[in-house]
């Protein structure tokens, strides 16, 4: 069975004042803290921007308390975290719905967070694990639909073109990098193989072979 959460509204959500003592356990340089200090509270008690790279940091380290209580105290073997995005795995349902509601109130008592609401517990067999834009089954990895069905439409526009432009040979080269870590062979035979020789204009402003799509 799989229990797969995330965290309610997290980035904005973050406890500035808990984040700053948790660095200072781990930085003792008080010019490093002080610098530390103006970048957590320019926006205030509460709260990280979406999207800047210090959030990046700060949303993990924010949360690695909770790694280390779930591997090292509970012993938690199949425990997978993307930023706030969890999956934790276990024969037993029972357990894991118990486990849930241990980690709803850690979060809250030590990280004044909220679980959101549409955590699940599911049988993996049945529906696999839809995890960093993947459907991961016991023996086999598929795309997401969402991303299958934007690269189709992407692709069938391609197909349209007899130049393709720089934007187009990119998202081509950034599908076969999705394709490449799911049993997606079919897929490239269908939609990416067929455009391997196709003309298409560099970020020069030359014309080149697309070629290499792998």
């Amino acid at each position: 069975y799989c229990l797969k959460l995330d965290i309610r509204k997290f980035y904005p959500s973050i406890d500035n004042n808990i984040l700053i003592e948790k660095l200072k356990r781990k930085f003792k340089d008080p010019k490093l803290i002080r610098l530390l200090e103006i970048i957590i509270f320019s926006v205030g008690e509460k709260g990280q921007p979406i999207g800047s790279l210090w959030s990046q940091f700060a949303g993990n380290f924010y949360l690695s308390s909770l790694d280390h209580h779930l591997k090292e105290e509970k012993k938690i073997k199949n425990y997978f975290r993307y930023c706030d995005d969890i999956v934790i795995l276990h024969h037993d349902k029972a357990y894991l719905h118990s486990l849930r509601k241990e980690i709803d109130k850690y979060v809250t008592d030590n990280l004044n967070l909220e679980i959101k609401g549409n955590w699940q517990v599911f049988p993996t067999n049945v529906r696999g694990i839809d995890f960093l834009g993947y459907r991961f089954f016991r023996d086999y990895t598929l795309l997401r639909k969402r991303t299958l069905k934007n690269m189709k439409l992407k692709i069938k526009k391609i197909n349209k073109k007899k130049i393709l432009n720089y934007s187009d040979s990119c998202s081509l080269n950034s599908y076969c990098g999705w394709l490449k870590f799911c049993n997606g062979y079919r897929l490239k035979t269908k939609y990416i193989f067929p455009l391997q020789n196709s003309v298409y204009i560099d970020e020069n402003g030359e014309r080149k072979k697309m070629r290499g799509l792998k």
